[in-house]
């Protein structure tokens, strides 16, 4: 089959959901059945990311996965959602949906926080310091899955 017939079966395809479904349900079908593979593949990493956190803040997952959090609570949860982010490559939205069940701007908070992060000021270095220890476990623990594999 040529690259054109299946455009013109995958267009077929949106018509016949858009018919049944409205947009929106229709791009969330679709964000689903991705999400589900993008977690499938990172299952054991994604749940290594929460076990760090939880280990160097001293805290169990259900507190780290709890809303409303303040302090270093907080903190925690933004520098998993990073750690998330920007190693795993899962976006902000199945970090939020599928991951820790809240709103897409409290990770977005915690992103944009590490994004404007100012080496200057003691709490932003003191925060991007914890980042990296963190991010260093993860990259061991990527590394290590890889010599098992090979």
């Amino acid at each position: 089959m040529s690259a054109n017939e299946e455009i013109g079966i995958l267009l077929k395809n949106i018509e016949k959901g858009l018919q049944k479904y409205s947009v929106d349900e229709l791009n969330n079908a679709i964000v689903k059945v991705l999400s589900d593979v993008q977690v499938h593949d990172k299952t054991e990493e994604i749940q290594y990311v929460i076990t760090i956190v939880c280990n160097y803040y001293s805290i169990s997952q259900h507190t780290l996965k709890n809303i409303n959090k303040r302090g270093a609570l907080q903190e925690a949860k933004q520098i998993a959602y990073c750690l998330l982010y920007y190693n795993l490559g899962l976006t902000q939205r199945f970090i939020a949906d599928n991951i820790f069940f809240n709103w897409q701007t409290s990770v977005a908070n915690g992103i944009k926080r590490f994004q404007k992060s100012d080496r200057q000021l003691k709490s932003d270095k003191q925060f991007l310091e914890k980042y990296n220890i963190l991010k260093n476990k993860l990259i061991n623990f990527i590394n290590e899955q890889n010599k098992q594999i090979v």
